[in-house]
């Protein structure tokens, strides 16, 4: 499954039915999406987006904002680099928080499933995974003990498509002394 299956699969199955529990509850709808009909000052680079008003799909319809122009929205397409101006459009923004690790792409995606195979392989029982975040080509990744919210180490490293699961397992090694 390619990224842009996965992350819309995602969406279909984690966002959609979130809606249709809400209710009528406003609040509770803007936990899963919310509207940028009129007025985009509340989107940012970054934001992962529906396009509201376009009439036919295509491959920019769902994706995540690239930059903010005084005249369009750029968008980058889900799981590849190409991008898109929008000018004219209203958008939706999605809570990527509702969709969890399953947001990531790319090396940033199989980074942290080495990290959770190196925690299956490499950590104690009692040590669990908590936490991956990405900046640049640094990951950090949190571990908490079992049954508790409780941080019980962070690890660094830089990581890229050739980043293996033995020195994942050997950074997590150094930590369970």
């Amino acid at each position: 499954m390619t990224d842009k299956e996965r992350i819309l699969m995602t969406i279909i199955t984690r966002i959609i039915p979130g809606l249709m529990y809400c209710g009528n509850s406003y609040e509770k709808r803007e936990e899963y999406v919310k509207s940028y009909m009129l007025d985009t000052a509340g989107l940012e680079s970054g934001d992962l987006v529906f396009a509201n008003t376009s009439i036919y799909p295509n491959d920019f319809i769902v994706g995540f904002i690239h930059e903010i122009k005084p005249d369009c929205i750029v968008i980058r397409e889900i799981g590849s680099d190409r991008l898109c101006n929008y000018y004219n459009e209203m958008f939706t923004k999605i809570n990527k928080d509702k969709l969890g690790y399953e947001i990531l792409e790319g090396v940033q995606y199989k980074t942290y499933h080495k990290v959770l195979k190196a925690f299956s392989d490499y950590a104690s029982y009692a040590t669990k995974f908590k936490y991956i975040s990405f900046d640049e080509n640094t990951c950090t990744v949190q571990s908490r003990i079992m049954f508790s919210d409780e941080i019980k180490y962070e690890i660094k490293f830089k990581y890229d498509s050739k980043t293996t699961i033995k020195s994942i397992g050997k950074l997590i090694k150094e930590k369970e002394v």
